[in-house]
């Protein structure tokens, strides 16, 4: 489809240039038809994605020809001498019409460009920042975000890691694909449990960390076990077999966010006591 799209624009390309050298041949240059063709020089290289090379050639042909077109004007040339005393007369009108078409095309075209690029550095952004599987924040964010707090020295926070149970015996069994859709039912689980103000991570691989500022044991004991709750409620089946998820929770509270490293440690040491003292519990 892509090649298809970029021969209709190359055509069009060389239908205008061709079309504006035979309009200038036949006007003597008196119609501006080269403001199209300087135009399209920068239209080709926006509309044809940067891999096709032949671009390149398309511009040089398109400034070879501005060139030669300029030269009829200068030289007063035309196939039509005869017409001449109409085309002078109607000469300010079309070089204005023509003018204006290139004005405004030239203007759609930078104005696409820049949302396009704008959507681009978005992508970029969101790319950079998220864990593209899951949609959760990743790790470089994270330190971000406690790098802010730490200056803000803000206190009184929860961290919990978590881990799904059994995840390598999931996908041996299932199939990465099914391992998968587990991950991203247990991303959209947390994302819709989590307080607003909360900061969902995938750590890596099965391994997830929640930020939970202002939050204490309490009240992070009452989300966290709403989260559990409701992801033994998620269906994930791969063909008919129903896949059971459930994950063990290790969570810590601190009042010094400048020691969040060592509550995250202290939380993955309560995640491994719940690894090895029967899974799918919240180790506070």
């Amino acid at each position: 489809m892509r090649k298809s799209e970029n021969l209709r624009i190359s055509f069009a390309y060389f239908e205008i240039i061709i079309f504006s050298a035979l309009s200038e041949l036949t006007s003597g240059g008196h119609f501006g038809y080269l403001n199209f063709v300087i135009g399209m020089v920068a239209v080709i290289f926006f509309l044809l994605p940067s891999e096709n090379r032949k671009k390149y050639v398309y511009q040089f042909i398109g400034a070879i020809c501005a060139v030669a077109i300029s030269q009829i004007s200068i030289y007063n040339f035309s196939f039509h001498p005869e017409l001449m005393d109409t085309v002078l007369e109607y000469k300010s009108l079309v070089n204005s019409i023509n003018l204006v078409i290139t004005l405004f095309t030239l203007f759609y075209l930078s104005n696409l460009y820049l949302v396009e690029l704008r959507t681009t550095r978005e992508k970029l952004d969101y790319t950079s920042n998220h864990d593209m599987l899951t949609g959760l924040y990743n790790r470089r964010f994270f330190e971000g975000i406690m790098k802010r707090s730490k200056e803000e020295k803000e206190r009184s926070f929860s961290v919990a890691m978590l881990d799904v149970d059994d995840f390598k015996k999931i996908n041996d069994t299932y199939g990465h694909e099914t391992g998968d859709r587990v991950l991203s039912a247990v991303s959209k689980c947390i994302e819709s449990c989590l307080p607003s103000n909360a900061v969902a991570v995938r750590w890596g691989g099965e391994e997830f960390v929640l930020y939970l500022p202002q939050v204490d044991n309490a009240h992070a004991l009452d989300v966290l076990g709403n989260f559990r709750a409701k992801l033994s409620e998620q269906a994930i089946y791969h063909k008919e077999t129903r896949v059971s998820i459930t994950v063990t929770i290790g969570l810590c509270t601190g009042d010094d966010i400048t020691e969040y490293e060592e509550y995250i440690r202290q939380a993955d040491e309560k995640l491994y006591w719940g690894k090895k003292h029967g899974k799918n519990q919240i180790v506070k």
